[in-house]
């Protein structure tokens, strides 16, 4: 777990106060509700579906990010599988040219991350007993999809959050999200939750070949 939570930000911010000995201390993460799953009724699969070469990347703030790419690539695959909107997921070119780029960019404000660091540590000085610190993890992911050499792309951009709190929390703070027990568990829940909509926008969308 602690090769994964050194790629996100969240837990860069609380560093410091993860130094700190205390029950009080524990972190909790949450999945932003908003997005949530697709629907039954908002689901559109192909009636018949082609292959397709995936070629993902995850990013920080625009730039590559090799070693997260690496952690995560396997469950983006995994959930585009799982979809059923294509025959074949594969990462080398396919027969019929098809190709769908996803970058997963975790966008970096500075600002929040600041304030995130600041809290984390006031509330590891009081033990956690004096207010906690809670820290936002924006995600940006575009896709991309070009049925075959020359096609016009189709592009679907889904936004996505996750939050990670710190020490005890004032009692009119409601987070928005669901609870996971493991980091890793909501890092890939939150994938998901995109792979599923992104690639569901691809495919409902009129240009999507038929």
């Amino acid at each position: 777990m602690l090769k994964l939570s050194r790629l996100f930000r969240a837990f860069c911010a609380l560093m410091i106060a993860l130094a700190l000995p205390s029950a009080a201390h524990a972190i909790k993460v949450y999945v932003d509700n908003t997005l949530g799953e697709v629907k039954p009724e908002e689901k559109v699969t192909p009636a018949k579906p082609v292959p397709v070469q995936v070629l993902f990347e995850f990013q920080r703030d625009g730039a590559p990010n090799p070693k997260a790419t690496k952690v995560t690539k396997a469950w983006v695959l995994d959930a585009l599988k799982a979809t059923g909107d294509f025959s074949e997921v594969v990462e080398t070119p396919t027969s019929n040219g098809a190709v769908l780029s996803i970058k997963f960019n975790n966008i970096v404000k500075k600002d929040e991350l600041d304030k995130s660091k600041g809290d984390a540590f006031k509330a590891g000085l009081g033990f956690g007993l004096f207010g906690g610190a809670m820290a936002t993890d924006y995600y940006e992911v575009t896709f991309e999809y070009v049925a075959a050499t020359g096609a016009t792309p189709i592009k679907t951009v889904v936004s996505h959050k996750l939050y990670t709190t710190f020490g005890k929390q004032k009692k009119d703070v409601v987070i928005p999200g669901t609870q996971y027990k493991k980091v890793d568990d909501a890092v890939k829940a939150l994938m998901i939750q995109v792979i599923n909509r992104g690639a569901n926008n691809i495919v409902s969308d009129p240009a999507f070949p038929k």
